[in-house]
């Protein structure tokens, strides 16, 4: 588990100095903790675990935006961990324990101990996670500015959310509407397309009610009686007013946007959205803009058999991607989805928050539908599984692709989920070329995740583990082996120690067979141009970094490390050319007055 790997590492004092350097964030927090055990710390406690967890960590004070370690005494680590403990399970406190022993770890520091919270991620089943006995008044969640206390509606979604939630909200049967409602066009679509994939299927010669019951889109309620169409049938196949009507969700919207590099003469080159021209539900958007999404992916030849292969694992990895944001979307708030086509990616954006944690869905496996009617609709027509494979599916298409691997973010106010695609090469032809010039040509035969790795050093300084976990699908203790291991076959030098070991390439693995061995001249004129070539790949990647996070930061505020995340460079080295085009008057800042602010965000001038 991840957690278990943060907590073996904060035996290594290197952990806590890097901590400290990062300051603040999503994901720590530190408390001086020297008047007593923290009444805010439960505040905390809600936010992380109604989040993506967390650490608190007592014994650190602040000064003026500085951080200093503030150590504690032996016995006060005791009573805060009795404390904590019997706190934890007092009801009237916190709605949940989700900590066991092991998940609160002290270590010496300096004169003294510091003492570490680490706080889980909560189920799906368990959230909302609250302090006292009111979960609309004690429920929180973090964002970059620390805690916030939840919305009455956002509580809400958090209850409808569980498994064992009365009626899910796709569920809610609609009183008053009829097949008048119903797209019919949109319904005997999606039935012929049910029936050429699956002939023999038993539904395949139902009437249209019973055929609709079976999706989900039509039921009866045992206990009350009543029965009608659902809001997954109407989401589904329903017409534009019926859905947009006070009665459904008035404030429904789909959007399909294709956003060239230049924004300055349109803001778009082609959009599909509500404009009268289409009936606006789930199917016609599926099938208007996904072809639209594919036509734009290469398409190699490949043949099965004795005929050409259209569909690639990058056609399917959109596919899947696609599916995703209509399944897993939280329809009864702020009900809108919204896809880009951009330059240099893709962005699915759908309302609401995951179901699961960040790490939980890069591992694959976990299916978690907040929609199971839609699923099972999408799936009926091979668009979709139960089998949480959605994930690998998209991951594997990028990696087919040889693009930068796909991320995904929770943002909130309001909840949103998004996907990012990127559209960009993991590997350039100079990239290649120079670690050739280091390595012989047979670098090209190395593993996938071996040249990714390369690749990353090459275009810059030094990466490290947490750099390379965006780039690269293996979980953090699994790329440690593999770095050990690309460091004993003499391709990377490391340095530092736990957490804070960062690897550089081995320059001086020169592949002798690339230069003229036989002649002086002609080998001091060779290693003048490897030298000269490096330099030039140097500039330019720094120009071809500056023109990434120009467009990553060309229509939203972006913070430092989402900006690194998005581009898949190296924290350090994205600060760097962030500074430089600071200088250069090509991005600007969201509190210019306060360079330093822990939630400074960016935005291309």
């Amino acid at each position: 588990m991840e957690s278990d790997y943060i907590k073996e590492s904060l035996r290594i004092k290197g952990f806590l100095d890097e901590l400290l350097a990062n300051k603040e964030s999503c994901e720590v927090e530190f408390k001086s903790a020297k008047g007593g055990f923290p009444g805010s710390f439960w505040e905390t406690y809600s936010s992380f675990a109604n989040t993506d967890g967390g650490v608190v960590i007592f014994g650190v004070r602040e000064k003026h935006g500085i951080f200093s370690v503030d150590p504690l005494n032996e016995a006060t680590v005791t009573d805060f961990k009795k404390k904590f403990s019997d706190l934890q399970h007092d009801r009237e406190k916190v709605s949940l324990p989700l900590l066991t022993d092991k998940d609160v770890v002290s270590e010496a520091y300096g004169n003294g101990y510091i003492l570490a919270f680490f706080i889980p991620r909560a189920t799906r089943d368990q959230r909302p996670v609250y302090v006292g006995l009111d979960p609309l008044t004690g429920t929180y969640r973090r964002d970059y500015e620390g805690d916030y206390r939840c919305e009455p509606s956002t509580v809400s979604q958090m209850f409808a959310d569980r498994k064992n939630s009365e009626v899910l909200q796709e569920a809610k049967i609609l009183p008053n509407y009829s097949w008048d409602d119903i797209d019919l066009t949109s319904f005997r679509q999606y039935r012929t397309l049910f029936t050429n994939l699956t002939p023999s299927h038993p539904w395949a010669v139902l009437e249209d009610l019973e055929l609709m019951k079976k999706l989900g889109g039509y039921r009866k309620d045992r206990v009350t009686g009543e029965e009608g169409f659902t809001l997954a049938g109407l989401l589904m196949f329903g017409k534009t007013e019926a859905i947009t009507d006070v009665a459904c969700l008035p404030d429904f919207m789909l959007d399909y946007r294709d956003i060239p590099q230049d924004t300055s003469k349109t803001r778009w080159i082609d959009r599909v959205y509500p404009d009268g021209t289409w009936e606006c539900n789930l199917f016609q958007f599926y099938r208007r803009v996904l072809p639209k999404l594919h036509a734009f992916l290469p398409k190699p030849f490949v043949l099965k058999g004795d005929e050409r292969q259209e569909d690639t694992p990058t056609h399917e990895a959109v596919r899947e991607a696609f599916i995703n944001l209509c399944v897993h979307a939280s329809y009864c708030r702020s009900p809108r989805l919204v896809v880009e086509k951009r330059p240099d990616g893709i962005v699915m954006r759908n309302p609401g928050t995951l179901l699961i944690s960040v790490p939980q869905y890069y591992e694959g496996g976990h299916s978690e539908c907040r929609n199971p009617s839609l699923q099972k609709m999408f799936g009926l027509i091979g668009r979709s599984d139960k089998a949480g494979s959605g994930v690998d599916k998209i991951l594997e298409g990028w990696k087919y692709a040889k693009w930068r691997r796909p991320y995904i973010n929770e943002k909130s106010h309001p909840d949103v989920v998004e996907l990012y695609l990127p559209l960009e090469s993991l590997v350039s032809d100079s990239t290649i070329a120079e670690l050739k010039s280091i390595f012989g040509n047979n670098i090209s035969e190395l593993p996938h995740n071996e040249i990714i790795i390369l690749s990353m050093a090459t275009t810059e300084d030094e990466v490290s583990n947490a750099s390379l976990q965006n780039a690269i699908n293996l979980h953090p203790s699994d790329l440690s082996k593999l770095l050990r291991k690309m460091c004993n076959d003499g391709m990377l030098v490391a340095s530092g120690f736990g957490r804070g070991t960062t690897y550089r390439l081995n320059r001086g693995n020169v592949a002798s067979s690339n230069l003229a061995s036989s002649d002086l001249a002609s080998s001091d004129l060779a290693s003048s141009d490897v030298a000269s070539s490096k330099k030039r790949s140097r500039a330019t990647d720094e120009e071809n970094v500056m023109s990434m996070i120009r467009e990553a930061c060309r229509h939203q505020w972006l913070l430092a490390k989402d900006i690194s995340r998005k581009i898949g460079r190296h924290p350090t080295h994205t600060r760097t050319i962030i500074k430089k085009m600071l200088d250069r008057g090509d991005l600007k800042q969201e509190f210019p007055n306060r360079p330093t602010h822990p939630a400074q965000r960016y935005h291309t001038v």
